[in-house]
């Protein structure tokens, strides 16, 4: 981890401290308020360790644990909701067994913007702590959402970018900007817990009804885009055995877009995502003739034409598996170049979509490297070099920016998919 980054977590960890340290000595705990308050920083670990599944595309997971700390925020007021967030993730995360840096982190990160959202519905909210009591409640309440999504979003995205180098611009366009809606439903759904505790605190059970079916259908779902996965993959393999020059380039492709999305700091559901394009980027040339596939020379122009459909082919071939996500639009465009002098639609920089404009990077990388019957191979450092050339004319600056990133932390090479080095050339 960069030492910047180990800075950042620090003082995080120095604030957080300090919030946790000052909630001791500010609030007045009597035995009941003491008995709530373990009974949530509880309630916030519980949640922690078992994450719910939202069974729509695209939205991941969440956890209600920021339920319950929005709920002890509007119960209880700031001190208390600060404790219980820092004690209660610290708590989840140890037993998760997290790396230090995102066990401090996580911890930190939440008991700051926590801080923050307690600070702001305390400044707000009138009489009665309960949300729904008035309406200046009730605005308040979607404060705190916007609270909880700018304090967090910042927090996050810092440690991102110092930790991958991507800038702010890109981190807030892979990675941040889609997540408002989780945000507004684990923060409404502490609203709703709280008024459910203020009318009975043995209401707020049947939130776990809705819970336990929500968390059922989204391992119902989990199912079946491993299932899709595993197809997926399979008709990859089907392509790579079909050409041996081109033995297991999809498995390279896969590989190296994975780790220039990730350098670029993409959601780890999209990276997955970009991951099997990469492995069915030619699954298009399924349809085309061993002639075709296999003619050692250049092609004429009717033949030009032919070859250069197969992303569309190929992109319509896997649309049918609607648990892929954005991934048939990857395949469509990954022949296209941020000029706009690609194929099949001569688009052009963020028109092309960001999974396809990696994989433009990996394919084309690992092609150079690769002996074809129509061409020899490049070593590794020609091929980087042919990629810097093409900086701005053939492919995104910010993705060849990445590769480069990945390439120098590994000492010039790239990882096999199986786990062993391309070194300085791949034959």
């Amino acid at each position: 981890m960069p030492f910047k980054a180990r800075v950042y977590i620090f003082a995080l960890l120095v604030v957080a401290v300090f919030l946790a340290v000052v909630a001791v000595f500010r609030q007045s705990f009597t035995p009941n308020l003491l008995l709530l308050t373990g009974l949530f920083t509880v309630g916030v670990c519980v949640a922690d360790l078992y994450p719910v599944g939202l069974p729509f595309e695209g939205h991941g997971e969440f956890t209600v644990s920021c339920a319950v700390k929005t709920a002890a925020v509007i119960l209880f007021g700031p001190w208390v909701a600060i404790l219980v967030t820092f004690i209660g993730t610290l708590a989840a995360e140890t037993i998760l067994r997290k790396t230090w840096y995102k066990t401090i982190f996580n911890a930190a990160q939440m008991t700051i913007t926590f801080a923050g959202v307690g600070f702001v519905y305390e400044l707000l909210h009138v009489g009665a702590r309960a949300p729904f009591s008035s309406l200046q409640n009730l605005g308040a309440v979607v404060c705190i959402v916007l609270t909880y999504f700018l304090v967090n979003t910042a927090l996050v995205m810092g440690i991102i970018v110092l930790t991958t180098g991507a800038t702010f611009q890109n981190v807030w366009t892979v990675n941040i900007r889609d997540l408002g809606w989780n945000d507004v439903t684990v923060i409404s759904l502490g609203a709703v817990m709280a008024a459910l505790w203020d009318y009975s605190p043995w209401s707020v059970l049947t939130l776990a009804i809705p819970l336990v079916i929500l968390r059922q259908a989204s391992r119902y779902v989990a199912d079946l885009q491993r299932q899709t996965r595993e197809a997926l993959v399979r008709m990859a393999d089907a392509i790579d055995r079909r050409d041996p020059s081109t033995y297991q380039h999809s498995q390279r492709v896969a590989m190296i877009a994975e780790e220039i999305a990730k350098e670029m700091g993409v959601l780890s559901e999209d990276v997955k995502t970009i991951q099997i394009a990469g492995r069915l980027h030619d699954v298009g040339k399924i349809g085309m003739s061993n002639a075709l596939l296999y003619k050692p020379g250049s092609f004429d122009d009717a033949e030009l034409g032919e070859f250069r459909q197969h992303p569309v082919i190929g992109s319509d071939l896997v649309r049918g598996f609607r648990l892929f996500n954005e991934g048939p639009n990857l395949i469509r465009y990954h022949h296209e170049r941020y000029d706009g002098r690609g194929y099949p639609e001569g688009i052009a920089a963020e028109e092309i979509p960001l999974g396809s404009r990696i994989l433009a990077v990996a394919d084309s990388l690992d092609a150079m490297v690769s002996r074809r019957v129509y061409k020899g191979s490049l070593s590794f450092e020609e091929a980087m070099e042919e990629v810097r050339k093409n900086r701005g004319k053939q492919f995104d600056p910010e993705v060849v920016d990445a590769l480069e990133r990945v390439v120098e932390r590994a000492d010039g090479r790239l990882p096999w998919p199986s786990g062993k080095a391309i070194l300085s050339e791949i034959v």
